[in-house]
C-alpha cells in the first residue's frame, strides 16, 4: 500500500470533524505493522454529527478521552459526554499552573514541557488506554495536533515506529486542519503577538523532533517514560497488544 492510499485510509470522512484518523498501518522497525482501527487521534468533536458518532461506535469505538480543560469543554460540549454507548473521561493535559509557560518558546518546547509536569495526567490517559482491551479508543483536543500529537508519539514510539514515520504522523496534521484555521485563529489570547500565534498553529516537524530527541536523551525510548511515569509492565503489555500486529 503507497503513502498516499494508507493515508486515504487513515484520515476518516466524517461530518463535523477533519483530523480524525487512524494510527494503524505504520511500519516498525522490526517489520511488523500497527494495527487498524484499535487507536484514534482526533479534533473537536464537539459538532460531530449523530451519523458520524454512530459511525465510531460502529467502528468499536467505546473509550473517548478528551484532553481539553475546562474552559474548552465548557465553550464546546462533547458529543459524547453524555453517552450511553461510549466511556467517556476528561484529563486535561496542559495545567497552566504547573507549565513554565517563560520558557515555552517554540512548540517543541510545549511538548517537552507537557511530558516533563503533566505526567500524572498522562498517566491517567495511557491507564485508560491500556484499559481498553481491542476495543476502539479515541483521544482528542482542539486541533489534533499538540496535546493529541504528543499523545500519538507516544503510543508510536512504544510501537516502536521509526521517529521519521512518527515526524510524518504529526505533519498529516497541516493538510487535515485546513477547514478549521480560522476557528483557531479566534482562540488566540489577546497578549500574544499574531506572528507568533500563526507559528504555533503549524506543525513544522522539528517541535515534534525536539520532543523525540528529549524523549530519547533523557528516558531512552516511550517505553521507559512511561514507567516512569507510573504505567506498569502489564500496561506496557497491554498497550503493545493493541497497537501491534503479530
Amino acid at each position: 500500500m503507497t503513502t498516499h492510499m494508507a493515508n486515504e485510509q487513515r484520515v476518516l470522512q466524517v461530518e463535523g470533524a477533519y483530523n480524525l484518523r487512524d494510527l494503524g498501518g505504520y511500519k516498525t522497525k522490526d517489520g511488523r505493522m500497527t494495527r487498524w482501527g484499535v487507536l484514534f487521534r482526533a479534533d473537536g468533536l464537539h459538532i460531530l454529527s449523530t451519523d458520524s458518532q454512530q459511525d465510531l461506535v460502529n467502528r468499536g469505538v467505546r473509550t473517548i478521552i478528551d484532553l481539553r480543560n475546562a474552559h474548552e469543554l465548557e465553550e464546546k460540549k462533547n458529543v459524547f459526554a453524555d453517552s450511553e454507548q461510549v466511556s467517556y473521561h476528561n484529563v486535561s493535559l496542559i495545567n497552566p499552573a504547573t507549565s513554565s509557560l517563560t520558557q515555552i518558546r517554540s512548540l517543541g518546547d510545549l511538548y517537552i514541557n507537557l511530558i516533563e509536569t503533566s505526567k500524572v495526567e498522562l498517566l491517567r490517559v495511557f491507564s485508560l488506554l491500556a484499559e481498553g482491551s481491542m476495543h476502539g479508543s479515541l483521544f482528542h483536543c482542539a486541533a489534533g495536533k499538540d496535546r493529541t500529537g504528543v499523545v500519538s508519539a507516544l503510543l508510536l514510539d512504544l510501537a516502536n515506529v521509526p521517529h521519521g514515520t512518527i515526524l510524518e504522523d504529526y505533519v498529516l496534521t497541516n493538510a487535515c486542519i485546513t477547514p478549521i484555521m480560522d476557528e483557531l485563529r479566534k482562540g488566540k489570547p489577546a497578549n500574544v503577538p499574531d506572528d507568533i500565534y500563526e507559528s504555533f498553529l503549524g506543525c513544522d516537524p522539528v517541535y515534534m523532533s525536539d520532543l523525540l530527541s528529549h524523549l530519547e536523551l533523557r528516558y531512552g525510548n516511550a517505553e521507559r517514560y512511561l514507567l516512569t511515569i507510573g504505567i506498569s509492565e502489564e500496561q506496557i503489555q497491554a498497550l503493545k497488544e493493541q497497537l501491534i500486529t503479530n
